[in-house]
């Protein structure tokens, strides 16, 4: 009799599967199907995407190549072709095709605009400009806010407005900007370096320099 009954229960039990396979049984299927189809999806945008990178890093090393073998009009057309790739090296032959154009400022102008969120690379084609454009009211314009305090880009910065005073003949402010540096926490010993033998080049009044001493002193 418990026989009867346990073969009975398993039957039972076999026909509410059953019933639940040809009631959800589909559903299973299509959900199975979309996993299946979605993992080889990403498998192969992953393979693309690896593929992709090591075509586009093969480019690079090649158009470097050409940089240093001095063939200029060559590594600026595949630097050029190479800047329209997204992401890291995009970006860095953007800097190469700038270094290689006579008038860099629209390259590091729209570099500027697309990474405007991001500090680095938002950052750092103002910078170059204004290395290049000393004489630029509108490219020294633009690195003013990166003085700001705690700002890694601010010695640099600072060094830059520097030299830029001097070519205009302004030793007081020169000086301003140099002393500054020596101030920034984010200076680098080579930085300081630069600024201390800048100081040294510098008629600076003794004034400015006590006026500093007792900035410091109630710091």
């Amino acid at each position: 009799m418990s026989d009867f009954l346990r073969e009975l229960e398993e039957d039972i039990q076999e026909e509410k599967i059953l019933n639940l396979w040809r009631k959800f049984g589909n559903y299973v299927i299509g959900l199975a199907l979309l996993i299946i189809i979605a993992t080889a999806g990403y498998t192969l945008w992953k393979y693309f995407q690896h593929k992709s990178q090591l075509r586009v890093h093969g480019a690079f090393l090649s158009a470097v190549k050409l940089y240093n073998d001095g063939k200029k009009e060559e590594a600026l057309k595949a630097f050029q072709g190479i800047a329209q790739e997204k992401g890291g090296y995009g970006n860095l032959a953007c800097l190469y095709e700038a270094a290689l154009t006579p008038n860099p400022s629209e390259i590091y102008n729209e570099m500027a605009q697309k990474n405007v969120s991001d500090p680095a690379l938002g950052n750092l084609p103002k910078v170059l400009l204004a290395a290049r454009e000393l004489d630029s009211g509108a490219a020294l314009e633009a690195i003013q806010p990166l003085t700001a305090p705690n700002n890694a880009w601010a010695p640099l910065s600072y060094e830059l407005l520097g030299f830029a005073n001097l070519k205009k003949g302004d030793e007081v402010v020169a000086a301003k900007n140099f002393i500054a540096i020596l101030k920034e926490p984010y200076a680098s010993d080579h930085e300081k370096m630069r600024a201390s033998l800048m100081l040294t080049q510098i008629e600076v009044p003794d004034a400015m320099f006590e006026q500093e001493e007792r900035v410091n002193r109630h710091e």
